[in-house]
């Protein structure tokens, strides 16, 4: 409650009312590094959160000591590490999906001789957080971690073409901050498409030869895709296997999950 007026403080108040100075500075730190393309000096982390190398020394120092950040091995600068992306696959609600996940995309990945991985939405990219290599000598494969815009890939298409509407144009919002240019009215219509397949299957944006194919991991109690199960799909002549074969597997590997979710609820 507000002194002496008798109302609850709202949002705008709590914000006004609460400071960390210190947190602030070491998120804005951890937000610096993690957009940045390539390993930032001292110098260049201080520009980027206006502060002096005096005022943040200290704070990249915890953030090196903690594991959140690390210096690179050539020269004194800092990239941002997986840390924080490993405590989010923590959070019990993504490591329940993993672990009803695996046992399918393992089965899926036995069958077909192909890769496979598991995407959620992380603001607006696509990031993976479970995978399962290819059981042939050739292969195409991400690593955990991985991550790319949602309207580059595959996983992130089908990951906006089926979520909940409100969430979709939540995330578009998003994507138009980081992208002004960005056509979120052919990307839409582009969407629509999938949703009407039921399905992705698209060349790669970032890979030569690959094709993405993804079905939706779907959740009723979120009103539709929480993840996706995609397969980067290379032809290989020494096990052809034709895209719509193993798109129409996939897919019931991707039903068997999204049963297997609705019963762990």
């Amino acid at each position: 409650m507000t002194a002496g007026d008798g109302e609850p403080d709202g949002p705008g108040d709590r914000e006004r009312r609460y400071s960390a100075p210190a947190l602030e500075k070491g998120l804005d730190i951890l937000e610096l590094l993690s957009a940045a393309r390539e390993a930032l000096t001292l110098q260049q982390i201080g520009d980027g959160v206006g502060r002096t190398k005096g005022e943040i020394f200290r704070m990249v120092s915890v953030l090196e000591g903690r594991g959140y950040i690390e210096r690179t091995e050539s020269e004194d600068r800092f990239v941002v590490t997986d840390r924080l992306f490993r405590l989010g696959l923590n959070r019990p609600v993504n490591r329940s999906l993993v672990e009803l996940a695996l046992p399918f995309m393992n089965a899926f990945t036995d069958a077909q001789g192909y890769a496979c991985h598991l995407a959620v939405a992380s603001g607006p990219q696509m990031v993976v957080i479970a995978r399962v290599e290819s059981s042939n000598h050739i292969g195409f494969t991400v690593r955990i971690g991985y991550r790319q815009p949602l309207e580059l890939t595959g996983s992130g298409n089908c990951l906006l073409a089926f979520m909940s509407a409100r969430r979709r144009h939540r995330l578009f919002e998003d994507m138009r901050r980081e992208n002004p240019w960005i056509d979120l009215d052919a990307l839409e219509a582009t969407l629509a498409g999938w949703r009407a397949e039921g399905r992705v299957m698209r060349p790669s944006s970032i890979t030569e030869a690959v094709i993405d194919l993804s079905a939706p991991i779907l959740d009723a109690r979120e009103g539709g895709a929480v993840a996706a199960l995609t397969c980067p799909y290379l032809r290989v002549l020494t096990n052809p296997r034709e895209p719509d074969e193993v798109m129409a597997e996939l897919a019931t590997a991707a039903r068997h999950i999204s049963d297997a979710l609705a019963l762990d609820r």
